[in-house]
């Protein structure tokens, strides 16, 4: 009990009461993961898979690459015999000896070869690193799609052909990666990771697709293997010259790879492999190299994620529009204004300076404020229709004399100096639309993450969370993909928000941000949530009308077709949609 009791210690120390309540609640009331592997076999086992579809033509033949070097037997093992084990047939086994040293591993690898055809083995005759072994088992492939495996872990039984069916529905994709899970020595079945659809830039924060991954093998090809100057990290690097190859890249929310926890392996702890992390550095690097947006990489607070930095382009005019009626709110006993608590923080301490402020009020700040806070940078634009957030918004914009518009509530305050570069170097970016910061309630918890949809109601991630949890897998400190982003700070290229038409001016109140959003990405752009623009939201002191239904309603009919409200592509439909913190 000694390490679990140190384990919440720490947590309260550094994340607060409100983390270990919900570790604590996580535990007594979450099935446990073994529970849920459980019900996954017997729904399996209720609904074999057809084993006659390998037989059927087109379907698709794997040639799974195995580089080895000195493994232990037992994992050698165990990895080909979950090859063997596969529902599906149509696969081929490319093993790659790196000039193993032990005396046990050339007898296994002939043994297995001499069982079965499909299993093909070079032996190389210098040690040059899992790069090059990988490369030596991709020349003797000869399936459509390459698999990767490491030599001490396994196969779920059905992971071909689950990915065979999938590539029957999309025949089309070049890259297919699936959910996975860690396994013990003792076959303990622990960690899963629920992975998200295709987020590029979370990609660039983590090797989050990882394993399974499955290629289309003339592309690989084509890309020139793998590299070895990347060794340690080359999937990843592989995975960043495929994504700027092809954008037909698919997700199963299956974990259909176990990852053995050794003392050797990355999936044992953060320091395992510690220059492997070097290499993923330099192949984020060599990938902003090859960028049309340039930059440099930056390690994040946790080993093994990063921070991807663009130069900001040129000195674009960022235009902050502001919707407010002047509302006061009390501080540590006093009465302050929020519009001129707002401005002052951006004034105080933003360290980009090429902006304007535009107000937008419907005759409603009193004249003493409107005297307090008049700047050379701010314009002040009236409107004396009922209050209508998108509307206000749209006016805001149209007399916005930027190319960058930056929607913000009046009741929030600056925290980070460098919020609107971190905002602005991913809006810059052509196939990006909005870019939502990290909001923070007085109390340091979570008001906005990243706007989720769950079970048909927008929400906000990590919603009431403790602002210091690094949220599931990173999720809370890098730069990740959403569905959507809040119009409570929200930077958009204003080239874009004309080309969507800006917000819809029928969600007067709620979800006209979620909407804009909705609609950005339904016209192919992506949406990013930046923890690195961090700001306190007072939220709703401005403002008490609450949520109307009829918005919800008519987002629904507009976006019915889409299967937006049906299933957040950013949100694993393994996880619970009874909250928001990916449990």
């Amino acid at each position: 009990m000694l390490p679990k009791i140190k384990f919440f210690l720490n947590l309260l120390a550094t994340e607060g009461l409100f983390s270990v309540l919900q570790r604590l609640k996580l535990r007594m009331r979450s099935p446990r993961y073994f529970q849920w592997v459980r019900q996954i076999k017997r729904i399996e086992e209720s609904h074999p898979p057809d084993l006659s579809f390998g037989d059927q033509p087109g379907a698709p033949l794997f040639s799974i690459l195995m580089p080895v070097y000195n493994v232990q037997a037992q994992w050698l093992i165990s990895a080909i015999e979950s090859v063997l084990a596969q529902s599906y047939s149509r696969w081929q086994l490319c093993i790659a000896d790196d000039v193993s040293t032990v005396s046990h591993i050339r007898p296994i690898l002939e043994r297995y070869a001499r069982q079965d055809a499909r299993i093909q083995i070079v032996y190389l005759d210098k040690n040059n690193g899992i790069s090059a072994a990988t490369n030596a088992a991709l020349a003797i492939a000869t399936g459509e799609f390459i698999a990767l495996l490491d030599h001490d872990d396994e196969l779920a039984p059905h992971a071909l052909y689950e990915v065979a069916r999938h590539l029957q529905q999309h025949p089309n994709a070049d890259f297919v990666y699936t959910d996975e899970d860690q396994i013990t020595p003792k076959g303990k079945r622990q960690v899963p990771f629920f992975k998200p659809d295709w987020s590029p830039d979370y990609l660039h924060a983590c090797m989050y697709t990882c394993h399974l991954g499955v290629y289309r093998t003339q592309l690989v090809r084509q890309i020139g293997g793998f590299r070895s100057e990347y060794d340690g990290a080359q999937d990843w690097d592989l995975v960043l010259r495929i994504a700027e190859q092809t954008d037909r890249i698919c997700h199963i929310p299956k974990v259909l790879y176990h990852w053995r926890t050794l003392p050797t392996s990355m999936a044992s702890g953060d320091q395992a492999k510690p220059w492997a992390y070097k290499s993923a550095q330099a192949a984020l690097q060599d990938m902003l190299d090859r960028s049309p947006y340039p930059g440099w990489v930056e390690k994040a607070k946790k080993i093994g994620y990063f921070r991807v930095r663009r130069q900001i382009q040129g000195n674009p005019l960022v235009s902050i529009i502001i919707p407010s009626a002047g509302a006061y709110r009390i501080k540590q006993a006093k009465r302050i204004c929020l519009l001129q608590q707002c401005l002052a923080s951006i004034q105080k301490l933003s360290t980009y300076q090429n902006y304007e402020i535009v107000i937008v009020d419907g005759y409603d700040i009193p004249e003493p404020v409107l005297k307090a806070v008049q700047s050379p940078k701010l314009r002040l634009i009236r409107c004396d229709q009922p209050f209508n957030f998108s509307q206000r918004m749209n006016l805001g914009a149209q007399a916005a004399l930027g190319e960058v518009l930056l929607m913000l509530n009046d009741d929030t305050e600056v925290i980070t100096p460098d919020w609107i570069e971190a905002m602005l170097e991913l809006a810059q970016q052509r196939e990006i639309a909005a870019v939502g910061a990290k909001l923070l309630f007085p109390n340091g918890h979570i008001q906005h993450a990243g706007v989720l949809i769950l079970g048909g109601q927008p929400t906000h991630a990590f919603l009431n969370g403790s602002g210091a949890h690094e949220g599931y897998n990173g999720s809370n400190f890098v730069t990740r993909n959403y569905l959507g982003v809040t119009g409570a700070c929200l930077m958009i290229r204003r080239s874009v928000f004309e080309k969507l038409n800006g917000f819809d001016e029928s969600f007067p109140l709620n979800y006209n941000d979620v909407d804009l959003c909705l609609r950005a990405h339904q016209a192919g752009y992506r949406n990013v949530f930046t923890p690195y623009a961090e700001l306190t939201h007072y939220e709703s002191a401005s403002r008490q009308e609450g949520v109307a239904p009829e918005e919800l309603g008519a987002l629904h009919r507009r976006f019915e077709e889409t299967g937006y409200m049906q299933a957040d592509p950013y949100y694993n439909p393994n996880l619970s949609v009874a909250n928001s913190h990916f449990q």
